[in-house]
């Protein structure tokens, strides 16, 4: 992680009036056969192969690196990832959704886990600036992981498309329940909706978002 990161979260629940939560050289050579340098100077003779190559590695950006290594970086659009990032897209009859904004920090890819499967159901990427709904969603009860960052880049292995952000990349398993079960009265019912807000900035923001950080690989579990 290139630094630490915390959000402002803000969870309003819109259809249903309960509290929700809502992230040295070595040469063969002798010492007398090797030239001096000025007083003061270096010359090539103190310049190892090696260590220069070494530094050009170090200097390749994370993002530069996975490209060598099969990686591929494409702009992506708000909405759903293809399911062959290994999750089974679930669509419910329901009029719900998941409204989320994201500020100009981050982008952000969230997968809505299922509680009882701890399947993935959903699983989509939205630009920083912009707002998306997750509409449909099963009735059920789930929680969130979201992966924060930029440069998001792809690859398949296989069989399967993976993926992860390249900078200032954050991932977090969110603490609280999205219960998107009906809510039945004795006038009928209602329907749970959600709104979250996220966004990345200094350290040292309070946010009402319960999460814990998870690593990359639970991220991708």
């Amino acid at each position: 992680m290139n630094y630490i990161m915390k959000r402002i979260v803000s969870v309003l629940l819109i259809t249903v009036l309960t509290s929700l939560f809502f992230v040295g050289c070595s040469s063969n050579e002798s010492e007398s056969q090797l030239p001096n340098p000025g007083n003061g100077d270096l010359n090539e003779t103190f310049v190892d192969p090696d260590t220069a190559s070494n530094t050009t590695q170090v200097e390749l950006s994370e993002t530069d690196r996975l490209l060598l290594e099969g990686w591929e970086e494409k702009s992506i659009q708000n909405g759903q990832l293809p399911a062959c990032y290994n999750f089974k897209p679930k669509r419910g009859s329901v009029s719900n959704y998941l409204e989320v904004s994201v500020g100009g920090g981050t982008d952000v890819s969230i997968k809505v886990m299922d509680i009882n499967s701890e399947k993935c159901i959903r699983y989509v990427f939205i630009n920083s600036g912009s707002t998306y709904n997750i509409r449909n969603i099963p009735e059920g009860r789930y929680y969130l992981k979201i992966a924060y960052g930029k440069h998001w880049v792809s690859k398949s292995e296989n069989g399967k498309c993976i993926g992860k952000f390249t900078s200032n990349q954050l991932y977090e398993k969110g603490q609280d329940v999205l219960d998107y079960n009906l809510q039945y009265t004795d006038g009928g019912y209602s329907v749970p909706s959600f709104k979250l807000q996220l966004d990345v900035i200094s350290t040292g923001t309070s946010n009402s978002f319960n999460s814990q950080n998870i690593s990359e690989t639970e991220f991708n579990e």
